[in-house]
């Protein structure tokens, strides 16, 4: 059983940065410049690996420890999906939970997180399916404002959100329709997260030429030109998508700090089959379409005065094909109970300091 998520491509470059280290020692990337080139089929030169709720009601409520969430995943070739089908098992692990002092509560921050199924958590609660969007208390945001003492906090993120769904297309579940995602947002929210453009480019589909249905093969996408054009034609789509998503959420709250929290962490330096099911050479490749993706993110941010959290970089060394005691993300077949293609438990943990540590 294999999940589904999002799909893009574009011509960008690796930005230049500056970065400071948050308290758990990850980097933080703010108001990164762009520059532009074109995602060339390559051969099988490795690239550089940069890698990268609660169940609440719709109603702001005061920050707590709320209940849950989830978020969606990807397609395979089908082929693939068959092969793995009897492979997809949850294991309902005890997770090994990393103490994080909840600050004192702090009547200045009214945070409203946004976003898609990397902002609702992993699939812990059962009941998280109720409200349509697998929100669960595990979720980054969740942890944010606990951390935070946030005298508010509301999440509308949504598993499967695109940027419409935040801004102006009310986004069907299947427990029913859920209105903008922006409608959340006031005057004098002081905080917004945003992870978005996923599910507007399929990236998953994007780069399942990459997989291979045997271990030890080589599917080559690296150096498919047609492979190589879908991803610059995506993510060329995705970056007008995200900066007018951007503009809209600070034109309802001016005064809010806002952070695009960005994509990328899954893929490392080297394939694991069956859950990276790719070469090394095609993996790196992959890790070099989310530096794009991620360049097009930050930009964006750059452009409306928002602030982008670089995942990718502070994952370096928790991909998928880490150890239990390292990793971050959870690949097609997933070893913990979590979503395929979707952080850990862990990995939302570390999401959530790179947050706090990119607020200015």
């Amino acid at each position: 059983m294999v999940w589904l998520l999002d799909r893009s491509e574009v011509l960008v470059q690796p930005s230049t940065t500056r970065r400071r280290m948050s308290p758990i020692g990850l980097s933080v990337t703010r108001s990164p410049r762009l520059s532009q080139t074109r995602m060339e089929p390559s051969p099988s030169k490795s690239g550089r690996y940069p890698v990268h709720r609660n169940m609440m009601s719709n109603d702001e409520k005061p920050a707590g420890p709320p209940p849950s969430g989830r978020p969606r995943s990807v397609p395979v070739r089908s082929a693939l999906s068959a092969a793995l089908a009897g492979c997809v098992v949850a294991l309902a692990l005890p997770w090994s939970h990393v103490a994080i002092a909840d600050a004192a509560p702090d009547s200045a921050i009214r945070y409203v997180a946004l976003g898609d199924s990397r902002a609702t958590g992993s699939p812990h609660d059962p009941l998280s399916i109720r409200d349509g969007c697998f929100r669960t208390s595990d979720a980054y945001p969740q942890i944010v404002a606990d951390t935070l003492g946030a005298a508010s906090y509301v999440s509308r993120a949504c598993a499967g959100a695109k940027t419409e769904n935040i801004t102006n297309t009310p986004q069907f579940t299947i427990t029913g329709a859920q209105p903008p995602q922006i409608g959340a947002l006031q005057p004098d929210t002081t905080l917004v997260t945003v992870s978005i453009g996923g599910n507007d480019i399929a990236w998953s589909s994007l780069v399942e030429p990459c997989y291979t249905f045997v271990p030890g093969l080589d599917a080559n996408c690296r150096s498919d030109a047609t492979t190589a054009r879908r991803m610059n034609d995506a993510l060329t789509v995705l970056g007008p998508k995200v900066s007018a998503t951007l503009a809209a959420i600070t034109g309802k709250s001016p005064a809010a700090t806002v952070l695009v929290v960005g994509h990328g962490g899954i893929f490392g330096d080297r394939g694991c089959w069956p859950y990276i099911p790719t070469s090394d050479a095609d993996a790196a490749f992959v890790v070099q379409f989310f530096v794009k993706m991620n360049d097009v993110l930050a930009d964006a941010a750059r452009r409306n005065g928002a602030y982008f959290v670089d995942v990718a970089a502070a994952a370096v060394g928790h991909d998928a094909c880490a150890g239990s005691d390292r990793r971050w993300f959870e690949g097609l077949v997933p070893r913990s109970f979590t979503m395929p293609l979707h952080p850990t438990h862990e990995g939302l943990r570390a999401m959530a300091s790179l947050v706090v540590a990119a607020r200015p």
